[in-house]
């Protein structure tokens, strides 16, 4: 019997080799790093659309809006635009606007303005004399009015005028400057009330004196008492006071160390000398050394006063160095003068200096 014709059966199957471990790892580690590039593939392909289709965007916004700055001119204006009011230009200020606008930096500051002694303004600045050459401006507050006479530079405002307040030449009021150029008017002024302060002879103004008595405790509490030397004097006395000097001294140094009558702080009722009342020195001539002076100087405003002649002022107050003379011009304005460094009251209310008569 033939096998021809018949089909001749499979061969057995031969089984593969196992690969080995490390093998398998770099493999995986190859397609790893295949999936990983064509990622950053795509990234970089869709990165660059993006950039183009915003700097497409870029270059037609502009066309669009009507804005191109390329080299096609501008399209007409339509006729609602030709159609609007050309803006009125605005007026150059006069000198007189500008002199009623600006008082000068040093009174609309911090401390003078809104939140210093003189408060809030009422109503606005007015000024007198021509529009092109004001000689003369005015702005009332709530605690005074500013009077102040305009720089004849009117392209500078404010340079090379002056500036004070109005109540610095009324006796009557806080804030009276009285000195060898500003005499009381009149000169034989005398307040309307006056309080003791020291037994019957020694009085001062009803506030003043209510100050002094306030400080006279803080001082004791300090440790460090005072007395009353000398308050108010009466236009009589100040005569008989400055005869006594030019007697004693001469013309000249009576001037540098007592006031003419009319022409003295005393005479207002609002300064006083003070002296120490306890320790090896109570009088005037050495007050300047002790204690009770250093306190004066420091906490003074505290209570309204200030030191009205201080050292090495001379040639502004016109007088030698009282540290004993404080002069009461109020809280406030003594907060202020000493906020603001002022040496003077003629520094602080922009007065000029009175070195003689």
């Amino acid at each position: 019997m033939t096998t021809t014709g018949r089909q001749r059966p499979a061969p057995p199957h031969v089984a593969r080799a196992p690969r080995p471990a490390a093998v398998r790892r770099a493999e995986a580690a190859a397609r790893a790093r295949d999936r990983r590039r064509a990622r950053r593939r795509r990234t970089f392909l869709v990165a660059g659309v993006v950039v183009l289709l915003l700097a497409a965007a870029a270059a037609a916004v502009p066309a669009l809006l009507g804005r191109d700055s390329g080299g096609a001119p501008e399209a007409a204006p339509t006729a609602a635009v030709a159609s609007r009011p050309t803006p009125t230009p605005t007026p150059t200020p006069t000198a007189r606007e500008r002199a009623a606008a600006t008082i000068t930096a040093a009174w609309t500051d911090r401390w003078r303005g809104s939140a210093g002694f003189l408060g809030k303004a009422k109503g606005p600045a007015s000024c007198a004399g021509s529009v092109a050459d004001p000689t003369r401006c005015t702005q009332a507050y709530a605690g005074g009015t500013l009077v102040w006479r305009p720089a004849k530079d009117a392209a500078v405002p404010g340079r090379g005028g002056t500036v004070t307040v109005a109540q610095t030449g009324d006796p009557g009021t806080d804030l009276v400057i009285v000195n060898k150029k500003r005499p009381l008017d009149p000169k034989t002024f005398s307040p309307k009330k006056l309080v003791a302060v020291a037994g019957p002879a020694e009085v001062m103004r009803p506030e003043a004196a209510s100050a002094l008595r306030a400080m006279f405790r803080g001082a004791s509490k300090a440790g460090l008492p005072l007395a009353v030397h000398s308050a108010y004097r009466a236009y009589e006395v100040q005569a008989s006071t400055y005869e006594g000097w030019v007697a004693a001294h001469g013309k000249k140094q009576a001037d540098n160390e007592s006031a003419r009558p009319g022409y003295s702080e005393h005479q207002t009722g609002l300064g006083v000398d003070v002296v120490a009342s306890t320790g090896s020195c109570t009088a005037m001539g050495c007050f300047g050394s002790t204690d009770q002076a250093a306190w004066v100087a420091k906490n003074g405003w505290r209570y309204g006063f200030v030191v009205r002649y201080p050292k090495g002022q001379e040639k502004t107050t016109g007088y030698m160095y009282e540290p004993w003379h404080v002069r009461y011009v109020g809280k406030k304005v003594a907060a202020d003068v000493r906020a603001t460094g002022a040496k003077t009251l003629e520094d602080f209310f922009g007065l000029p200096a009175a070195r003689t008569y």
